[in-house]
């Protein structure tokens, strides 16, 4: 069977078919992880943390959601950090793959309405700056490193894995410099 790709030229742009996706919860408002994923003796699929995120299925039910991952984190106090880790797992069995690390400060642009349950946020602030320490096996990108106090996000290809972790350290505020309670959201493009 002979298959078609339709591409519609608008001016200088092409449209493609790319899924349109709402921002997804990655990571529960928490403070920081007290314990970090143990790569030594737990770095395999059986022991996945249970908030790992499964992202085989668009959530409208409509396929798969692609291979292109954003995500964006916020956070409780505006010009404080943060460090991330974000963990792959493929569909059923293997290891834990990094891909990529990090630190963010959050802006001042405010989390309004929590972008999952559309509850509003009280000094909540998104995230301005994210630096990028990718391990991954494609690109891992920053939509800004040095902020503008507007939402910063990092930009993946997910590479066929099911499963995402996210772990947020160095952010419980005890020296006064860290962001607080942080989460993290994820869309597919």
């Amino acid at each position: 069977m002979l298959g078609i790709a339709v591409v519609m030229s608008i001016g200088a742009f092409s449209a493609l078919d790319t899924y349109h996706c709402d921002l997804l919860l990655l990571r529960a408002e928490a403070d920081e992880n007290t314990t970090t994923l143990d790569l030594t003796a737990k770095g395999n699929f059986a022991n996945k943390p249970a908030s790992a995120v499964q992202l085989r299925a668009r959530p409208d039910g409509l396929g798969h959601g692609g291979n292109g991952i954003e995500v964006t984190f916020c956070g409780k106090y505006v010009s404080r950090t943060f460090t991330y880790k974000l963990y792959a797992w493929r569909r059923g069995n293997g290891m834990a793959r990094m891909i990529a690390t990090g630190t963010g400060t959050l802006g001042t642009q405010g989390v309004i309405k929590y972008p999952h349950d559309s509850s509003t946020a009280s000094n909540m602030y998104w995230a301005d700056t994210l630096t990028v320490t990718e391990r991954w096996v494609a690109p891992v990108d920053s939509s800004d490193t040095v902020g503008n106090n507007e939402v910063a996000s990092i930009q993946f290809d997910f590479t066929g894995y099911e499963w995402l972790y996210c772990e947020i350290t160095e952010a419980d505020d005890v020296t006064g410099n860290q962001a607080g309670d942080v989460s993290a959201y994820y869309a597919y493009f």
